[in-house]
């Protein structure tokens, strides 16, 4: 006996599509009464969506004519969201919109909707970083400047963290063969015809080895000698072929020629960074070329060290720290939120990021820190003087001044010396003055002279002049062009409201762990330097707004503002 009736089964299958929908709308009502406190679902009640939706609408029509859309926008926008949210790859991402219910609300899916694979995820993704890298990030940060308007005017600390790159550490001979290898590829892609041409000027066999040979490690410094050296030769004459090949009538379009040119410029560098080649000319014998490694103090800076991922490079931020294939990712943040973060090479100084990252804040949210304050890398006077132009003077940059005095402990510095205001006379601790001054070529600066006849019979020698300095030598005395900023960093450093300031600076090291280890942010998941940077923008903005929801639930009831920007 049928428990349905034909004519009720034949209503219910009319309304079927309806009816999942209500139980689906019923089932998500009994859902968020039950997890009415997840921060998920205040984000959802808290966040604004539409710009992003509005930035991303053009995402649709980039993946071709005439093709429906099964997942618009607003549930790309959430789904990606939601990667970074809880630190998942693409396919984690795509499980558990799927499997969590309260995830799959958030994203917009009906309760029995098939959700998106981690392959649409992926495509959308790849053209936010190629369209929009900043957009999460920027959004966010702009929606948290009107819940928090008061972290704008914060004081902002500064440091930086390794992003471990997606390369292996190779030695020279290999990462020659395989720059050497994508040259060719790229050769070949453009102008198949004339790669054909290359391959014939060199021998592959010299310059790629036989495919039974022993690896690197396993040679001794002899053998190695000789592989590096052979390869070498191959591999000149590889690099004036396609150079050759380049310059060849008719020219390759200048799209075909960019690839091609990138590779050329990259296996110069690593040559000139890491070889010494000359040229050895014997009386009985012609020219040779002779090819050397250099010692690790001779090489380059901002050394290639993978032809798999050429943006990055070994990140060395102390002798107790190894050195690491990574990105170095520097950021700036109020005691609750990061305010900027950007990913470079791994060998960049970390003073360098600082001018720029300043200058961002400005043009996209108009903001201008009073203070920065970070640690004694920050603290030269070249760094101090950029703050200042970058930001008109309104930034303070707080920072201890790096020891210069421990180079010479038992002697002047320059410190000791007094500068006219002028600029034109210095005057040494014995009172002599001198007004001769060269622009320095190894820094910015002016080296004073004083000549030998000034310092005779001067009872301050032994502490101006080292011990092996010679009677009818000239004492050379370096003054910094910033000079002044560095006298009124020593003042303020001697004040109690730097005291206090540099019991802010430990706060950075607890956002940099919430980044790095609960944000997945310390292995880079793509190669090169702007998805890394892409990374480590989403990363922060997971914290910004895991932080906001934080922020708001101490907040007191009367103070809270659940549902303010509404969900978009």
């Amino acid at each position: 006996m049928s428990i349905v009736s034909p004519s009720a089964l034949f209503v219910i299958l009319q309304h079927w599509s309806w009816l999942l929908k209500l139980v689906s709308a019923l089932w998500y009502e009994h859902l968020l009464h039950r997890f009415r406190d997840h921060w998920l679902v205040a984000i959802a009640n808290y966040f604004d969506f539409s710009p992003l939706e509005q930035d991303c609408i053009a995402f649709h029509h980039s993946t071709g004519p005439g093709a429906p859309v099964t997942h618009p926008i607003p549930r790309l926008v959430r789904a990606l969201l939601v990667k970074y949210l809880f630190a998942l790859s693409l396919r984690q991402t795509e499980e558990l919109i799927e499997r969590d219910l309260l995830v799959k609300w958030f994203v917009g899916y009906a309760l029995f909707e098939p959700a998106l694979d981690h392959s649409t995820l992926e495509r959308f993704e790849l053209w936010v970083i190629t369209h929009h890298p900043c957009l999460y990030f920027n959004h966010t940060l702009r929606q948290i400047d009107r819940v928090f308007p008061r972290d704008r005017q914060s004081p902002q600390l500064v440091d930086s963290y390794a992003m471990l790159a997606r390369a292996a550490k190779i030695s020279l001979i290999p990462l020659l063969r395989d720059t050497t290898r994508h040259l060719l590829q790229a050769l070949q892609q453009v102008a198949p015809a004339r790669h054909h041409l290359v391959l014939a000027q060199f021998d592959e066999v010299a310059l790629f080895g036989e495919k039974d040979e022993k690896d690197d490690y396993y040679l001794t410094a002899a053998e190695r000698d000789a592989r590096l050296h052979s390869l070498v030769s191959q591999l000149l004459l590889c690099r004036q072929a396609v150079t050759e090949q380049l310059l060849s009538a008719p020219p390759l379009p200048p799209d075909q020629q960019a690839p091609v040119s990138i590779w050329l410029e990259r296996l110069t560098k690593i040559l000139g960074d890491e070889v010494s080649l000359t040229q050895l000319t014997e009386q009985d014998n012609p020219t040779t070329l002779h090819v050397k490694e250099l010692p690790n103090d001779k090489k380059g800076s901002y050394r290639i060290a993978s032809a798999n991922d050429p943006e990055t490079t070994y990140r060395d931020h102390g002798k107790d720290k190894p050195a690491e294939l990574a990105y170095n990712v520097s950021l700036m943040a109020t005691p609750h939120f990061i305010r900027d973060i950007q990913a470079d090479t791994g060998c960049q100084p970390d003073p360098v990021a600082l001018p720029a990252m300043l200058a961002t804040q400005q043009t996209h949210h108009q903001v201008v820190p009073p203070k920065v304050i970070g640690d004694r890398a920050y603290g030269n006077g070249k760094t101090r003087a950029q703050v200042e132009q970058v930001t008109a003077s309104q930034t303070q940059l707080v920072a201890r001044i790096p020891p210069y005095e421990q180079r010479s402990p038992d002697m002047f510095t320059p410190q000791h010396f007094t500068l006219s205001a002028d600029g034109a006379t210095l005057t040494c601790p014995h009172g002599v003055s001198t007004c001769l001054a060269y622009r320095s070529r190894s820094g910015d600066g002016n080296n004073f002279r004083f000549k030998a006849t000034n310092c005779r019979a001067c009872p301050l020698w032994d502490k101006c002049r080292a011990p092996n300095s010679k009677p009818k030598a000239h004492r050379m005395v370096f003054i910094s062009d910033y000079r002044s900023q560095l006298d009124a960093a020593r003042v303020y450093n001697q004040t109690d409201e730097f005291k206090q300031d540099m019991k802010l600076r430990p706060l950075i090291e607890r956002i940099i762990y919430n980044v790095t280890n609960l944000h997945a942010g310390r292995r880079a998941s793509r190669t090169g330097i702007a998805n890394a940077d892409y990374q480590a923008k989403m990363n922060a903005t997971a914290f910004n707004l895991r932080q906001w929801i934080r922020l708001d639930w101490r907040r007191p009831a009367t103070h809270a503002t659940p549902g303010t920007l509404g969900k978009g």
